[in-house]
């Protein structure tokens, strides 16, 4: 698996990314989740974006233990993995991701995460969950036996070594163990180069004075397999990297008709790239300082953004988090009253509901309709017990809104309570100081 850093990723995901960044530092894990995860279906291999993932779901199962109930649910998903490890490995290493959600720390959750990984052919992200683990956890026989094979595999030797170290530790007698920490031992001496010697590592590898560049690689297993999804996929995202944007839609279209029922995850790729593909456009033309082009594919951009929200909520209804990022895209685009229709189901779902409620607010607010607007901010004010960044805005926002509608004692009272956990806040100081709207 080639990794890929953030600003090389496909449109969309850095604003997932920085989401989730924002949420895990006002404390929301779960919401923190869900972008980092979003961010992980449009590309897998942000293995800064997973690393970031696995760690908010550590830190949110021992602040949190998943109870029983939850545990023998998502066991279901280890049988659909077992299904899918052959005939779409990366759909595997989607349902393995879920079971990690729950509990990160089970042995058979992440020995079937592992097995996903490994099906698709991408052992980073196998070493990367299991480096994150062990970090987590007191050693652990589940956790350091597969990493040290996963490092030996992938030529690290020092890490192997440093596991089967802790291995042999935990089991001292273990004659197999002994051996295998010194034939560790022998390879972290003798190096790669070394190491290759002596085995005679990759022998098929070494035969070929060119070997084939990942498009040239991804294309020959196309031609082999035409209707496997997974090189499929694997040959688009290739296109993507060269910034072939329109081949790589292409064979994404081909990619989403394998399977028969639409797979979301394909279709939000596609969306992608062709906001990819307009964002090259107008990028090229900045260059050449064509400023009515640049204008032009920028109301382009937006409107294909717009255009691609509806089609997803038209497609599938019942996903509450397309209909808030459908809303949102709607509200800032002008179109309150469309705007609030969809943020009014999209509060249904709780990790969306105070988001929600905030922009339908502001829409409220827009429209003069400055009642019903205090009325969202009140509901959104239920249940926030803990002063985070969310809180203080919804306070700030209801604060406001009360001095425009004349209930000073009210705003202030509001205002206060930001004021006094945190003065830097906004205009907060001079709000409250000032005793009227600055």
């Amino acid at each position: 698996m080639t990794e890929i850093k953030l600003e090389d990723a496909p449109a969309g995901v850095r604003a997932y990314h920085d989401k989730g960044v924002a949420a895990l530092e006002r404390g929301n894990l779960e919401y923190a989740m869900d972008m980092f995860a979003a961010a992980l279906e449009i590309e897998p291999r942000l293995s800064r974006v997973r690393g970031l993932l696995r760690s908010v779901e550590m830190k949110a199962v021992k602040a949190h233990p998943p109870g029983k109930l939850a545990t023998a649910k998502a066991m279901s998903g280890l049988m659909r993995i077992s299904a899918l490890l052959k005939k779409d490995p990366p759909r595997a290493l989607e349902t393995a991701e879920k079971l990690l959600r729950v509990d990160p720390t089970r042995p058979r959750f992440i020995k079937a995460h592992r097995e996903a990984a490994l099906a698709a052919e991408m052992p980073e992200v196998a070493i990367q969950t299991l480096e994150i683990v062990k970090d987590n956890q007191p050693p652990n026989l589940a956790v350091l036996e597969p990493l040290a094979e996963l490092y030996l595999a992938t030529e690290n030797f020092e890490g192997e070594y440093e596991c089967r170290d802790a291995i042999v530790k935990l089991k001292p007698t273990n004659a197999n163990a002994q051996k295998e920490l010194k034939d560790a031992a022998a390879r972290l001496t003798m190096g790669k180069a070394g190491w290759r010697k002596a085995e005679r590592f990759r022998d098929v590898a070494r035969k070929s004075d060119q070997p084939l560049d990942e498009l040239e690689q991804a294309r020959a297993k196309v031609e082999a397999e035409p209707n496997n999804p997974t090189h499929l996929e694997a040959l688009a995202d290739a296109h993507a990297r060269r910034r072939e944007f329109a081949k790589a839609i292409e064979t994404l279209e081909k990619r989403a008709e394998i399977g028969g029922a639409p797979d979301p995850r394909i279709e939000r790729k596609i969306l992608a790239a062709k906001e990819q593909l307009i964002s090259f456009e107008m990028a090229e033309a900045q260059d050449a300082d064509d400023r009515e082009r640049v204008a032009q594919l920028r109301r382009k951009l937006g409107e294909t953004r717009i255009e691609n929200a509806a089609r997803q909520v038209e497609r599938y209804p019942n996903d509450l988090q397309l209909k808030f990022e459908y809303g949102k895209m709607l509200f800032d685009q002008g179109d309150l009253t469309n705007a609030i229709a969809q943020l009014q189901q999209a509060r249904r779902n709780p990790q969306r509901r105070v988001r929600a409620l905030l922009l339908m607010a502001k829409a409220f607010e827009k429209k003069g309709q400055l009642d019903i607007a205090r009325d969202q901010l009140e509901t959104a004010l239920e249940g926030l017990e803990t002063m985070d960044e969310t809180k203080k805005e919804v306070l700030y926002e209801l604060g406001a809104l009360l001095q425009i509608l004349g209930d000073a004692d009210g705003a202030a009272r509001l205002l206060k309570e930001i004021y006094s956990v945190d003065i830097g806040y906004r205009d907060v100081a001079t709000r409250v100081e000032n005793g009227s709207s600055a």
